[in-house]
């Protein structure tokens, strides 16, 4: 039986057909209003509500809102970025490593997948902002703004490369279906970085992101160290786990 390339031009083909979708869909998005988000953000503020007692109000036009520790759930807020990151690595994985059968059904199962992790993800991020602004732990640069945006892009990104561990082990791998190559746990964190920096700094670089500069490099710069610190850390993990054995 003839081998199968690793990565076929077919597959490149289609992911780059999703990516192209999905960046659509965020282009489509843009300046999506409160009302148009309502379906991330108003479940977000329930689970809120759920986890911590504070009740959220509807603000028209605004998201929602809490009175007595004064913190509204924007539609800045609503983790649109992080679900369409979340849709297009998890349609990617797919497409790389097909499932044996009922494709739809797995592409289906992984938006709504894709939707629930976008739904816990959030709010475990909004609890985490709301418990730093109440313990006033911004000191010197680290401003409450700065602490902000640095939780917000650790919790995406960690939850992101769980989100796609959870996926990888379900997901057949590609060259143990094509060779005879032993089973062995796919890796898939060069596709996980790029399409992680492609949704943060790529598309925002050409949508104008640039013209707050010192904004935008300080932003690039605390995700690019987020994800080398990540990779670097997985490097050595897995070289530990290789003397083990």
């Amino acid at each position: 039986m003839k081998k199968q390339p690793f990565f076929s031009t077919s597959r490149a083909a289609a992911i780059a057909i999703i990516i192209a979708g999905v960046i659509a869909i965020k282009w489509c998005f843009a300046d999506a209003s409160a009302v148009q988000l309502d379906w991330l953000l108003r479940p977000a503020s329930k689970l809120v509500t759920l986890c911590s007692g504070l009740t959220f109000t509807p603000l028209e036009g605004q998201g929602y809102y809490n009175a007595a520790e004064k913190i509204l759930i924007a539609p800045a807020c609503s983790g649109l970025n992080f679900f369409l990151i979340l849709l297009a690595t998890g349609w990617c994985l797919a497409a790389h490593c097909p499932p044996p059968a009922r494709r739809g059904h797995w592409f289906l199962g992984i938006a709504a997948s894709a939707y629930a992790f976008t739904l816990a993800a959030n709010t475990c991020r909004i609890l985490l902002a709301i418990a730093l602004y109440r313990w006033r732990i911004a000191y010197g640069p680290f401003t409450p703004e700065r602490l902000h945006r640095l939780e917000g892009v650790l919790v995406y990104y960690l939850c992101l490369c769980l989100f796609v561990m959870l996926l990888s082990r379900l997901l057949p791998s590609s060259r143990q279906r094509t060779t005879d190559v032993p089973a062995s746990r796919p890796r898939h964190g060069w596709l996980v970085a790029s399409l992680y920096l492609l949704f943060t700094l790529g598309i925002p670089l050409i949508n104008g992101a640039v013209a707050k500069p010192t904004l935008f490099i300080e932003h690039s710069l605390t995700v690019l160290a987020l994800v080398i610190g990540v990779a670097l850390a997985v490097k050595v993990w897995r070289n530990c786990q290789e003397v083990r054995h």
